[in-house]
């Protein structure tokens, strides 16, 4: 299981997962093919509190996995001319 963090609309959640990578490909395909769910996370730091955010397309989702490697955006999902330095 690893926890993976998550910002929504700019606040800081997180989630346990069994495998990232599979549950980033999950939140990718459902906006991708715009369909929106529902997603119960965790807010606060120390005593968590479940709370479900809905995911989709046009709504600002980040998530990341603190203890493992990098999971930097490929700069081949940049716009044309991005430079992916600028985002570091």
């Amino acid at each position: 299981m690893s926890r993976m963090e998550i910002v929504y609309q700019g606040l800081p959640y997180s989630i346990a997962v069994e495998d990232p990578d599979e549950f980033r490909a999950e939140v990718l395909d459902s906006i991708s093919t715009g369909q929106f769910r529902w997603l119960q996370v965790d807010r606060g730091e120390g005593q968590l509190e479940p709370i479900t955010i809905l995911i989709g397309p046009g709504i600002g989702i980040a998530m990341g996995t603190p203890d493992g490697p990098s999971q930097d955006t490929p700069s081949s999902a940049l716009p044309q001319g991005q430079d992916p330095d600028l985002l570091s």
